[in-house]
């Protein structure tokens, strides 16, 4: 392809400054825009794919749809053009946002990637994806080096229009395989038409690999690699991951297409859910409008500057990449038997995936379950929801039969000649062990029969 150095001007605009990859499709420049005084990356493309008229065509619809794609988790396009080289060939190229950041591919390669924020990297990605389902778009060619992650958190997805372009381009004319066989979906490498849900397939695939820390299938050639998509399931992820992200994975990457969810939104939905600890919802089980949040989630820490746009091979690692925690969510109980059944949701009890799906529940949130409890005994009460529903009446009656014992010896005592002096002992009840009070669900604590020390022990009870 033409060289392209460093002060070297495109179309009289946009000024070469620092070279930020190279790939298959060409090269990605920072640049600066001399008109509008602002910091541009310009991807330049070979020199083969420019001169193709029918390329170029098909190029040029795709990038002024792409440039209407309004969204904040695809990265913007502002320009396209065709230059005549100084050796009169013709150089078409494509303007873009420059972000400020690192491809995920970079923070892949420092080391797995912890659960909660590969699914908040995931989620994100997918509403992007949605963004470009919703009008017809299909990306084709989703991997980390596609996936950039801003400083502060943020996602940005490049490469639509070049993606589905590319893909018009016979193999036999280029000698290139269009597409990247570590991600493709197996309709894809199989020669079927990828629809959304191959865009869903390749983001299974970047999920598998920020939580693995590298790509579910492994040759030593691109056919090998392909075919193995095609044929063999993905190795299971370690045991130590969350249940559910790997459940999340699995079925991202079902073979059938239609088995997977079908839209990057439906996908976003679920990876929120399995966020949220919900159970994982079935492929086609959301019904009506699928619509984004208002804001994409962010960590709370932002990552060292690094710029990139669009880099289609990885950067050169900068600093070590310590993961950002995500926003809170509601925790999962620790163990089965800490789960309260009348905390358990009714989802979670008559959910039918398969795993621990069934078994996951939603714990109320920490403030009610806080709260201390309350004398008036309200329904809602979390506390009371613990205690044993006969406790009020097993305490009534245990103190009308401690009054009426005690009557019974006032009395006879008053019968026998007054009551006893200061050295005198009341003898408890023949069969009581001292200071134990029981009720229908066994013992529940305390060393004296005292007002104030049994209704402690109740408290203390209805809060375990």
């Amino acid at each position: 392809m033409t060289v392209l150095a460093a002060g070297q001007s495109i179309d009289d605009r946009y000024l070469l400054e620092r070279r930020i990859a190279v790939g298959g499709m060409g090269e990605v420049w920072e640049a600066s825009d001399t008109r509008l005084g602002r910091s541009v990356a310009v991807k330049v493309l070979r020199p083969e794919l420019g001169d193709d008229p029918e390329f170029l065509h098909r190029f040029r619809i795709e990038a002024r749809t792409v440039a209407s794609l309004d969204n904040p988790g695809i990265a913007a396009v502002h320009d396209y053009g065709e230059d005549e080289g100084p050796n009169g060939r013709r150089t078409a190229y494509l303007v873009m946002e420059l972000v400020r950041g690192e491809p995920l591919s970079t923070l892949i390669s420092r080391g797995p990637i912890d659960a909660d924020e590969t699914l908040r990297l995931i989620e994100d990605a997918a509403w992007a994806l949605q963004a470009a389902h919703e009008r017809g778009f299909v990306h084709r060619d989703v991997k980390p080096g596609n996936i950039l992650v801003r400083t502060d958190g943020v996602v940005k997805l490049t490469d639509f229009g070049i993606a589905k372009a590319a893909d018009a381009v016979p193999v036999t004319r280029s000698g290139m395989v269009m597409g990247t066989a570590h991600y493709i979906a197996p309709e894809q490498a199989s020669g079927a038409e990828a629809g959304p849900a191959g865009d869903v397939y390749s983001l299974g695939i970047v999920g598998y690999e920020c939580l693995a820390g590298h790509r579910p299938f492994r040759a030593d050639s691109a056919v090998a690699v392909a075919m193995m998509q095609v044929r063999e399931p993905p190795p299971p992820l370690p045991s130590s991951i969350p249940a559910g992200a790997r459940e999340l994975i699995e079925v991202a990457l079902v073979k059938d297409p239609t088995q997977r969810y079908s839209t990057g939104g439906e996908f976003a939905l679920a990876v929120a859910a399995v966020r949220r600890g919900e159970p994982l919802p079935a492929p086609g089980a959301v019904t009506g409008t699928i619509a984004p949040p208002r804001s994409p989630s962010t960590p709370t820490r932002a990552r060292p500057a690094v710029g990139s746009a669009a880099p289609s091979t990885p950067l050169p690692a900068s600093a070590p990449f310590s993961a950002p925690p995500s926003p809170p969510v509601p925790q999962r109980a620790s163990s089965p038997a800490s789960r309260p059944v009348a905390h358990q949701a009714p989802a979670a009890r008559h959910a039918g995936g398969a795993g621990d799906r069934a078994t996951r529940s939603r714990q109320a949130p920490p403030a009610r379950r806080a709260a201390p409890a309350r004398a008036s005994g309200r329904a809602g009460s979390d506390s009371f929801r613990l205690q044993p529903k006969s406790s009020g009446r097993t305490l009534l009656l245990v103190l009308f039969v401690l009054l009426t014992l005690a009557a019974v010896a006032v009395g006879v005592l008053l019968f026998q000649g007054g009551l006893p002096g200061a050295g005198s002992a009341v003898q408890p009840p023949q069969g009581a062990g001292p200071g134990t009070v029981t009720s229908r669900e066994g013992v529940l604590a305390g060393s004296a029969v005292a007002g104030g020390e049994l209704a402690t022990v109740i408290v203390t009870g209805s809060a375990r």
